[in-house]
């Protein structure tokens, strides 16, 4: 079985570390399912042979002999840990149904909320708007958070009694919070996603993809030959 994920060839020094890539990566180290990765550039992921595997070009996508490309990281965690039955309880049970709530909710009602507040310290360049916007979309983040904090509680795992997709998508999300400064007000949280990426699958899936980017600039990543 040849298993191979899309990655980005260069990102910016704030998502190092964070693109989409090192989930998929996650999981895969977890299950112990080898893998090879491709490195991909802007002209690959719009180009009309990458949108067959991905309709809105972008990353990752796993691809495996033998079935159709994947896209969507979430949706990838679910089906190799499904598949592998590892990382998730057993297909109709109850802590099945909550680890697939808790990562929908870690891509639905967390990240969402985080990419709001990155969206203003990294992409917008209005000092006005963002002085303007800034303080509404903390405020909506830090109040997320607080809900999640809560309902963490003093639990070790999100769900049952030992780690599960639920806490790998939700540790990663929270990977935007950390490097956006908002966990400071809430230590639990912290603390948590703390523990969780020093699994040595996600040291491994980390070390990985910096390696990849810290090899190529931004010069690497071609901007023309969209075909």
């Amino acid at each position: 079985m040849t298993i191979r994920v899309t990655a980005m060839k260069w990102a910016p020094p704030f998502a190092v570390g964070m693109v989409r890539d090192m989930r998929v990566r996650w999981i895969l180290n977890e299950v112990g399912w080898p893998y090879e990765v491709t490195l991909v550039d802007a002209p690959t992921m719009k180009a009309k042979a990458y949108r067959k595997k991905h309709p809105f070009g972008q990353l990752p996508v796993l691809e495996e002999d033998g079935r159709p490309p994947m896209f969507e990281s979430g949706a990838i965690v679910l089906d190799v840990a499904m598949r592998a039955g590892l990382c998730i309880a057993a297909e109709g049970t109850a802590e099945r149904a909550e680890a697939i709530q808790w990562a929908i909710a870690a891509l639905n009602s967390v990240e969402p909320t985080l990419f709001d507040v990155a969206e203003v310290e990294y992409f917008m360049k209005d000092e006005t708007m963002k002085k303007a916007r800034r303080p509404f979309v903390v405020a909506t983040a830090k109040e997320r958070l607080g809900e999640l904090q809560a309902a963490l509680g003093d639990r070790v795992w999100l769900v049952g009694g030992d780690f599960t997709v639920a806490d790998l998508l939700m540790s990663s999300v929270l990977a935007i919070a950390a490097r956006l400064n908002l966990l400071g007000d809430f230590p639990t949280l912290a603390a948590w996603q703390r523990k969780v990426f020093d699994r040595p699958a996600h040291r491994k899936a980390e070390a990985d993809q910096v390696a990849q980017i810290g090899a190529h600039t931004q010069a690497d990543m071609r901007l023309d030959d969209v075909k």
